[in-house]
């Protein structure tokens, strides 16, 4: 369940509106621990310059619902600007690339004639680095579908619920009938005896995430969404409503990493699109982030209203005046009643007129 911001607080100058949805922006490399490959992370081609950058994409292969491959797979990473590169995966379906720039890439696994080809979008943001900065790590994980079979729709949360006992989907249930009428703290207790029946009820524990989430109990969502994503790492909304939870606690690098998974999941989704952009906005990535609000905008949705106003404050970084004031005039047109409207409408003056001001 997404959430947007409202009614942010900023002062009349484009700084301090700035400084009202950013953090203190420390541009930090976006990281993430992985399981290594078989090789025990040793490089096998030290000679392929990759495509002269310092991050990997770190990736593992999995039949849907049947574990590991247990043999090697072709596998081809391509980008626009940097052509294309093979190599095999482990018998474990471990592979990685290399020595990347950050930039979009589209990572191919051809397991043979049994399986359908399978591709997966990744994208590689890459904020400023020291000199020193051995880059990120980015995650992929590949599902294979046998050929013929029935394809698994994109945003399914999990089969859980259908191998759940009786008397848990009956508690599901009713707690999805309290949340309805306003009763959180009941729909969180109904939550908490169903998945005590059954543990493996990951619906159920995504669901306990989100009522957390309401309640603005942070740190309990993030223990039950991290839970349901342990229980089914395919499933899309656990990595949406984590990723927003992880933005709420301020960590905003984990926060970027998650939702970049949940955009790999659904790439439909403008929620997933949109606080991807917030996250990015917030380390300062604004380049990444300006992408991502954008895409937002092109899907549509809840979202674009607050979109607007976080281009507005990438373009005032950017110091692209009159794009900000563009931003600013669309969010105040969404939103008319918000309560720093008049800031704002003194803050896209202020911008026009440096804009208008700038030298051509």
């Amino acid at each position: 369940m997404p959430f947007s911001e409202h009614g942010l607080n900023c002062s009349e100058r484009a700084l301090h509106f700035l400084a009202s949805i950013l953090c203190a922006a420390v541009l930090i490399a976006l990281q993430i621990s992985t399981v290594q490959a078989q090789t025990g992370g040793i490089d096998s081609d030290p000679g392929d310059r990759g495509t002269g950058g310092k991050n990997s994409i770190d990736g593992k292969i999995f039949v849907r619902g049947g574990g590991h491959l247990g043999r090697r797979a072709k596998v081809k990473l391509s980008s626009l600007n940097s052509g294309e590169m093979f190599m095999m995966s482990d018998d474990n379906g471990a592979f990685t690339f290399r020595r990347l720039r950050g930039g979009t890439y589209t990572v191919i696994v051809d397991a043979g004639d049994e399986f359908e080809k399978v591709s997966e979008t990744v994208d590689i943001i890459e904020p400023a680095r020291r000199r020193d900065d051995p880059g990120a790590i980015v995650p992929v994980t590949i599902y294979l579908e046998r050929k013929g079979a029935p394809r698994t729709p994109v945003g399914t949360i999990d089969a859980s619920a259908g191998a759940a006992p009786d008397q848990a989907r009956e508690l599901y249930k009713q707690a999805v009938e309290s949340a309805r009428a306003g009763d959180r703290k009941k729909a969180i207790e109904e939550l908490k005896q169903a998945i005590a029946i059954f543990p493996g009820f990951m619906t159920a524990l995504n669901e306990l995430g989100v009522q957390y989430m309401n309640l603005k109990e942070w740190d309990k969502a993030a223990e039950s969404l991290r839970a349901a994503i342990k229980l089914g790492p395919e499933a899309f909304h656990p990595h949406l409503n984590y990723g927003i939870v992880l933005i709420q606690l301020k960590n905003y690098k984990d926060a970027a990493l998650e939702l970049q998974i949940a955009v790999q999941k659904d790439s439909s989704s403008p929620s997933a699109y949109f606080h991807m952009g917030r996250a990015l906005v917030s380390l300062g990535d604004y380049d990444p982030a300006e992408k991502a609000l954008l895409k937002t905008l092109s899907i549509g949705g809840p979202e674009a209203t607050e979109a607007h106003r976080y281009l507005g404050a990438v373009y005032i970084e950017k110091h692209d005046n009159a794009h900000a004031a563009e931003e600013l005039e669309k969010y105040l047109a969404l939103a008319p009643k918000a309560k720093d409207a008049d800031r704002i409408r003194a803050m896209v003056k202020d911008l026009r007129s440096q804009a208008a001001a700038k030298p051509r």
